[in-house]
């Protein structure tokens, strides 16, 4: 039987893709896995390229929030600063008044008996002015002793005392209600002067 016609061969879809694989691997051959290590190597430096480029401008996203906090923070720390000297500036004006006042106590404190004054001053507290109230000499600081001399002959007391003191040290006495007896006690801390007024 001869024809003319060329032969029909049946074969499924399957059988030709089958084909088709096994002819591309032929003709591969040994370089298929070269193809492949190239491949991987070509994908691997393009997914390290991306992530550093990633990285990259997540870095510059940071760096660029990170300098905008700090110039918020320098602008803070520079308000921060100005209030700062402000506050220095009102605590030494106050020291100030309070040494020209503690200055103005120990002056009327040590003045001299022959000056007139009419009011002590609170050899303890050496702020506000002492009264006399029924024997007993009362300051606004809530110390209160009893003593037989009246307002004049205290002070004299408080400067004979200061006097006798100040020959042998430089250092001021320190005046204090001995808390058992309530009378009024000095002494000084660097040559152990103490005595009852």
């Amino acid at each position: 039987m001869n024809s003319t016609q060329s032969p029909v061969y049946r074969t499924s879809v399957e059988q030709k893709r089958h084909a088709q694989e096994v002819a591309k691997r032929q003709r591969m051959g040994n370089q298929m896995p070269r193809l492949r290590e190239m491949l991987r190597e070509k994908y691997r430096k393009r997914i390290i390229e991306t992530r550093n480029r990633c990285t990259d401008a997540q870095r510059e996203i940071q760096l660029s929030e990170l300098r905008e906090i700090l110039r918020l923070e320098l602008s803070e720390l520079e308000k921060d600063v100005e209030l700062e000297e402000l506050i220095l500036e009102e605590l030494l004006s106050d020291v100030n008044e309070w040494y020209a006042l503690g200055e103005k106590n120990l002056e009327t404190l040590y003045a001299e008996p022959d000056e007139q004054q009419k009011e002590v001053l609170c050899p303890v507290c050496q702020i506000k002015n002492l009264r006399h109230h029924k024997g007993a000499f009362i300051c606004e600081c809530g110390i209160r002793f009893e003593h037989s001399a009246n307002m004049e002959q205290l002070q004299i007391l408080l400067q004979q005392q200061i006097a006798s003191h100040e020959l042998q040290c430089t250092q001021a006495l320190r005046f204090f209600i001995e808390p058992a007896s309530g009378q009024l006690y000095d002494m000084c801390g660097s040559c152990d002067y103490f005595s009852s007024v």
